[in-house]
């Protein structure tokens, strides 16, 4: 496939110079945010601005051409709803609260009274990511309360979500400035990009080195070792090929699980853009090849 790095980023500063700007404004404060996710989770997967470039080239390799069917407000909102949809990873105490009525969750914590905050806080982040969006859009510098409720819920879609909810997920969605965007189709492509997001670069050594971490439990050493044995997704015509090697059995089964769950993921988002839109992602198959044995899912 031809590769198609910044597409999204380029198009964009053709389509709308003020647009770009405003978001390449936000880049320096977005490392800054995303990196409080590291005092919560110290032995989690990367959800820094590390993470938030490779969703968004994974989904330059994703559109290729179709990018031109795109219009400048759906790629600002997407360009800000990659940046801001790990957000809520790093919410502060003196957010807490609000959020948790935000995600309308009261009733889940009642019944769970052991959960842990950084549980918590796994579990819901897309919802907080999404409530931080809507309590501080001015901050960013989005340019209106449409535009912000837009990027929350596309952040919010990348996992868990209806995508066919037509109310929370329009294919129309007026931004009150003449132009509409599909916000079903934004919220399907972060969610497969964000999935596809699981080689060895994940964890880089920057960040982390497994070997020096105190207090890994055991699903995060096993989540550390199998993103290390995977070195690489490729973007080949139609098929979505992973690369991985290991010689335990454990770390097999996790990859293949993985892989799995990304062709699940394909599969449903690209029904979604499908049925609600004239998009037309290339990729419609993975590929698994696994210590050189290739497994076709």
């Amino acid at each position: 496939m031809p590769n198609y790095d910044f597409l999204l980023e380029l198009r964009l500063k053709e389509l709308n110079s003020e647009l770009a700007y405003r978001y390449t404004c936000c880049m320096s404060l977005f490392e800054q945010m995303l990196e409080k996710f590291l005092v919560v989770f110290p032995t989690f997967t990367d959800h820094t601005l590390l993470h938030t470039l490779s969703v968004i080239n994974i989904s330059n390799q994703l559109l290729g051409d179709e990018v031109e069917k795109f219009n400048a407000g759906e790629i600002y909102i997407y360009l800000m709803a990659c940046a801001l949809h790990d957000i809520g990873m790093g919410t502060l105490d003196r957010d807490l609260d609000s959020f948790i009525d935000s995600a309308g969750i009261r009733d889940y914590i009642s019944a769970h009274p052991d959960i842990t905050k950084p549980t918590l806080i796994r579990k819901f982040h897309n919802d907080f990511s999404s409530a931080f969006v809507k309590k501080y859009w001015e901050i960013l510098d989005i340019p209106s309360k449409r535009y912000a409720d837009a990027i929350a819920e596309v952040g919010r879609g990348h996992r868990k979500t209806d995508l066919m909810d037509e109310a929370r997920y329009p294919a129309e969605y007026d931004l009150d400035d003449g132009n509409s965007v599909n916000l079903a189709t934004l919220a399907a492509l972060i969610r497969i990009a964000d999935e596809l997001d699981i080689a060895s670069d994940r964890n880089p050594d920057l960040l982390y080195n497994t070997e020096s971490m105190e207090g890994m439990s055991e699903k995060d050493v096993f989540e550390f070792s199998k993103h290390e044995a995977i070195s690489s997704v490729e973007f080949k015509e139609n098929t979505v090929v992973i690369h991985a090697d290991t010689d335990k059995p454990d770390i097999q089964k996790g990859i293949i699980d993985a892989a799995t769950t990304i062709k699940e993921t394909l599969d449903y988002c690209n029904n979604v853009i499908k049925l609600r839109s004239d998009i037309n992602l290339t990729c419609k198959k993975v590929k698994l090849i696994l210590n050189n044995k290739e497994i076709e899912m």
